[in-house]
């Protein structure tokens, strides 16, 4: 109705009704690439902020292309633990949460452009203690330490280990801090940033054992849900697009030690 409201006073020329579609084509243009806020977590190498507190990573650099690819400029990305981050992802518009693991339980929960990566949630232990996780005894008594709200809280709870004995930690390093200090018995979290932490701690990944994969999910954007389905399309499309690129196999080539089948 403003645009209506501009060509048909009085005092504006009638010729200049032609520029009518340009402009609100300009309008619907602007709405759908409405700048979005990008939340994520110290996830090393898949999510973090580097030592010059610049946003870094596989998904970080992924989401560059794609903004690359859609000709967009690029939008703020703010590192934040991960509960926090996830619960803004869900309550307020204009937030996106990566990299977000893809379930069931979630599914509903978001908007999902998709993949970044596929994730591997495993259980550590300190490599001079043992478990026998086949008795519901000893997986009773265990305590095992999870990072809050991620998605390794749900898988453990799953799996049937004891709920009431975990153990939530803000993010990877400390959760390392609890298994090191034997707070806890074990820890689940994603693979690759559990050794990557680790390599950043300064510790020895020999003094710690993987001692199973509990599950494999898909690594997503996830989209708070009143986001413009076209917006989701738009993005959707031009990841699709970036992964059949050179640039992406150079980039997968680099950050070898993530998985992507």
């Amino acid at each position: 109705m403003f645009f209506y409201r501009i060509f048909l006073s009085e005092n504006t020329d009638l010729k200049s009704l032609w520029l009518l579609p340009a402009i609100t084509l300009l309008a619907i243009t602007y709405v759908r690439a409405a700048p979005l806020t990008f939340l994520s977590e110290q996830n090393p190498p898949v999510n973090y902020e580097d030592s010059r507190q610049k946003a870094a990573g596989f998904s970080v650099e992924l989401l560059r292309l794609v903004w690359q690819q859609m000709s967009l400029p690029q939008q703020p990305i703010k590192f934040l633990p991960w509960a926090r981050a996830y619960y803004i992802a869900q309550t307020e518009p204009g937030n996106v949460l990566f990299a977000t693991s893809r379930t069931a339980d979630r599914e509903n929960m978001f908007k999902w452009v998709c993949p970044i990566s596929t994730a591997a949630v495993a259980l550590f232990r300190r490599n001079k203690d043992r478990f026998d996780l086949a008795s519901t005894s000893t997986t009773e008594k265990l305590t095992i330490g999870v990072i809050r709200a991620d998605i390794a809280e749900e898988v453990v709870t799953t799996k049937t280990y004891n709920k009431n004995r975990l153990v939530k930690a803000r993010n990877v390093e400390q959760l390392i801090r609890l298994l090191q200090s034997k707070k806890v018995d074990m820890i689940a979290a994603y693979e690759p940033v559990v050794y990557t932490t680790m390599q950043q701690m300064g510790l020895n990944a020999a003094d710690f054992h993987r001692e199973l994969i509990l599950q494999k999910m898909t690594d997503c954007f996830a989209f708070n849900r009143s986001t413009n389905d076209s917006v989701i399309n738009d993005y959707q499309q031009a990841l699709s697009t970036v992964q059949k690129s050179q640039e992406y196999r150079a980039l997968i080539a680099r950050y070898h030690m993530l998985d992507f089948k």
